[in-house]
């Protein structure tokens, strides 16, 4: 999708807006850092599951959080009501036989009887809450269900002949378990921005503070912190303001694409990475309301963590969000990486072949093989002769195999005409697929160079190698640096965000992307030098 495309999504025909003048957005962080230390008190490990609802309510977003009974998912919506200045609250425990009348309201028998009009007593019910929590969401029925959407969504309940605007400001739902594609709702699903898992306690010291615990106390939120609606609704105007840069469309479009790709995959349902349009914009605005509670004037890096708990449609899906989401991070950087190898592809191609074949400079282990460096197995040893019939622009099937008894691993090119047995040859035989580049191996795509013999060889058949050999390869060898230097810097930025809503386990995830980018990094240093020995 093109940046166009992104801005039509979301601004309609107006064009993005790149920063707002502080003087005239309110100073918040330290009221809304207040607030999540008050509403976190005596509560253990449940710190981020606070911190993303109130960002969902004041985002006027919905969540939904996914644990066993007993991890504290009703006490996050009682202590979050605590938080607006009207207190207004609902909770209901779903079940197959739920009415709609327990969670909207009673029918008005008088003005059904004196008026003939259908309308619901509303008042102590969901349509007068400001956070709502529903727990066992999943149990209720069509016509509950329906009602929700409309309600999440708009924030209009139907009741009768009105049309009331509810005064919800997010409705916190809650299971032990993930709805089943064929319940038919898919559409409620969807209306849950944030979704994120609620464990029991893991850490023992925080286990040990739980058990010396008494009762936990109710919260008291000073008159002066609390948001009021005239406080919140000047909020949403400012929040609309918050700059988006192209840099963040980007990476969200990076991730977009990748979704797609693998929603494409065998192994995976149709709608494991669905995400709507709407959705989209969704999570566009969450990230501007964290801007915005952060007292910045545009989205950062830092607030493209708050992917990982809205892209998940499936519990197994977690873990291929969070990687993508973390390599999306550094996606700049990776485009330039690719960029230096497509460079260094031209210019091998454009080599005499026999300087590619030559194999007069590696060193020879039992006459017969040829020994990889730094093979993540151990000691591995290529056939020889094998190379030679090895190319560079395309892969050659290969068996790998171990030897017990010698502690060595063997490759050879596999020949289909020729049989072997694997009884002769070693235990744990597989296929790899092979590929020659100058001075090493490449085996499943992984480079590995070749042990260099130490005495000099006089090359018999020297070709003459292209004017500022030297230069080019140090200029790429400098722009690998740069790249290395310019993800490190992210990743510093990343780890010293003072974000409220971002933790250690998510920067640990960039962090682990950064590790995923240095290893591309040394693959492609080792093809560098090769290429030109």
């Amino acid at each position: 999708m093109l940046l166009h495309d992104w801005q039509i999504i979301l601004h309609g025909k107006r064009k993005l807006s790149y920063g707002i003048n502080v003087s005239s957005m309110v100073q918040v962080k330290d009221r809304i850092a207040k607030l999540l230390t008050i509403v976190s008190e005596d509560v253990l490990e449940k710190e981020h599951i606070l911190s993303l609802g109130l960002l969902c309510c004041i985002a006027g977003e919905s969540f939904f959080i996914l644990g066993p009974p007993g991890t504290a998912k009703s006490l996050v919506a009682r202590r979050l009501r605590e938080v607006f200045g009207t207190k207004r609250s609902f909770e209901y425990l779903m079940s197959r036989f739920s009415t709609p009348d327990e969670l909207f309201g009673p029918v008005s028998i008088a003005k059904l009887k004196n008026e003939d009009v259908y309308e619901r007593c509303v008042d102590g019910f969901l349509p007068s809450a400001t956070i709502v929590f529903l727990d066992e969401i999943w149990k209720a029925g069509p016509a509950i269900q329906n009602t929700l959407l409309t309600v999440i969504n708009e924030k209009i309940f139907q009741n009768g002949t009105q049309r009331l605007h509810l005064p919800l400001k997010g409705v916190i739902a809650a299971s032990n378990e993930l709805p089943d594609e064929d319940d038919g709702v898919v559409a409620l699903w969807d209306r849950f921005l944030v979704r994120i898992v609620s464990n029991c306690i893991t850490d023992e010291q925080n286990f040990y503070k739980m058990l010396q615990q008494k009762n936990i106390k109710d919260i008291c939120v000073p008159p002066s912190l609390c948001i009021t609606d005239e406080c919140y609704n000047n909020w949403q105007k400012q929040i609309k303001d918050i700059g988006i840069p192209e840099e963040i469309l980007f990476v969200v479009s990076a991730v977009r694409i990748k979704l797609r790709q693998i929603a494409q995959d065998g192994d995976w349902k149709e709608l494991d990475f669905y995400i709507s349009d709407r959705r989209w914009c969704k999570i566009i605005h969450l990230m501007q309301t964290s801007a915005f509670l952060n007292d910045r004037t545009e989205i950062d890096y830092s607030d493209l963590f708050l992917l990982y708990y809205t892209l998940w449609n499936r519990a197994e899906c977690i873990s291929v969000i969070l990687q993508i989401v973390s390599d999306a991070l550094f996606r700049c950087f990776y485009k330039q990486l690719d960029e230096i190898e497509n460079e260094l592809e031209c210019y091998i191609k454009k080599r005499p072949v026999k300087q590619l074949t030559k194999t007069s400079s590696f060193k020879v282990y039992d006459h017969f093989y040829f020994k990889l460096e730094n093979y993540p197995l151990g000691n591995c040893f290529l056939y020889m002769v094998d190379y030679k019939y090895l190319y560079r622009d395309r892969d050659v099937e290969g068996i790998l195999f171990g030897d017990e008894e010698k502690k060595r691993f063997f490759i050879h090119r596999f020949n289909k005409e020729t049989p072997f047995s694997s009884s002769t040859i070693g235990q744990n035989v597989q296929l790899v697929s092979l590929r020659c580049s100058p001075g090493c191996l490449i085996v499943n795509g992984q480079v590995y160079a070749i042990v260099k013999d130490n005495i000099k060889h006089v090359l018999s058949d020297k070709v003459d190698l292209p004017e500022g050999k030297i230069d080019f390869k140090e200029s790429l060898l400098q722009e690998e640096v740069r790249l290395k230097t310019g993800a490190e810097q992210r990743l510093n930025a990343l780890v010293h965000s003072d974000n409220l809503f971002i933790t250690s386990d998510d920067i640990m995830q960039a962090k682990k992307a950064y590790v995923r980018f240095c290893e591309k990094i040394y693959n492609l240093d080792i093809k560098i030098v090769n290429a030109f020995q």
